[in-house]
């Protein structure tokens, strides 16, 4: 459960800010810095797990098929719901640099006010949107935090992701007992499920790392579809007509290194990288 919040989060992060990818992001103590000359990264942290408040913890459901035998039906417990409290850190050489990092995951989470189903990891899906507070009262005192920390306060985002946690179902004998199912299907008038798009962008410069002059015909590939381009002379490229979700973009430039992209795409903004790439 808490390693498929933390990848969710840090693809909406690395995807939505001006980091590249998710390797960008820590998750150990706050503490343990990475070395100098690492380049701008975003750490975050979990430091509180408790029992939700906000959603009622319900019973067990039973499912199982009738026949003529008596056979074993399968007990599921409905979800215990967590509140996942989490500290947001940037690293950077300087704390200018620290703070525009933190404005742009504040930008980008705000946007969503929750974990939307389609950004989800797969784990993750199935229960709807995800709650999530952003630098609301944090489950704990901040000085109580950092003091727990062994480190002086700092600036910092506390988010708060509420959380399902499925137990494994048991297997019980058969009791007479009624059993109802309920579906609610949302369908349009055709009788089908309504697939919704909408016209989103990812769009982007490439440049060498080195000279940091735009790179002309890199090949811009959107993994996982058969969408591709290559960059103009100015190093400029773009991706139209897009879902929204998480995205990776593959980079390929004769005499360079390649290289993935993360990138995300919501409904309310386009996304723009500037992307440097290394000779080889």
């Amino acid at each position: 459960m808490l390693i498929f919040v933390l990848q969710t989060l840090a693809d909406i992060l690395a995807g939505g800010t001006s980091l590249t990818s998710t390797e960008q992001i820590d998750f150990s103590h706050p503490g343990n810095r990475r070395e100098e000359g690492a380049g701008p990264t975003l750490n975050l942290y979990i430091y509180d797990i408790r029992e939700s408040r906000h959603f009622q913890q319900a019973g067990r459901q039973t499912e199982r098929n009738i026949t003529r035998h008596n056979q074993p039906g399968t007990v599921n417990w409905a979800p215990s719901w967590f509140d996942v409290s989490l500290l947001l850190t940037a690293w950077d050489r300087t704390t200018l640099g620290e703070h525009h990092f933190l404005s742009e995951a504040l930008t980008v989470l705000i946007r969503h006010r929750a974990l939307k189903e389609e950004f989800l990891v797969p784990e993750l899906r199935g229960y709807g949107s995800l709650p999530m507070m952003v630098g609301l009262q944090p489950a704990l005192e901040p000085i109580s935090i950092w003091s727990a920390l062994g480190m002086p306060l700092r600036s910092a985002l506390y988010l708060t992701v509420s959380v399902p946690l499925h137990t494994q179902p048991i297997t019980t004998p058969v009791i007479w007992e009624r059993i109802l199912n309920l579906q609610n299907i949302i369908m349009d008038g055709n009788g089908t499920n309504p697939v919704m798009t909408r016209r989103v962008v990812i769009a982007g410069v490439v440049k060498s790392a080195t000279t940091n002059l735009p790179l002309l015909a890199t090949k811009v590939t959107l993994l996982r579809s058969k969408k591709f381009m290559e960059s103009n002379k100015e190093g400029l490229f773009f991706f139209e007509n897009l879902e929204v979700g998480n995205y990776v973009l593959n980079l390929n430039c004769p005499g360079y290194l390649p290289k993935n992209v993360n990138a995300l795409v919501d409904d309310q903004s386009h996304t723009f990288k500037e992307i440097f790439l290394t000779p080889e």
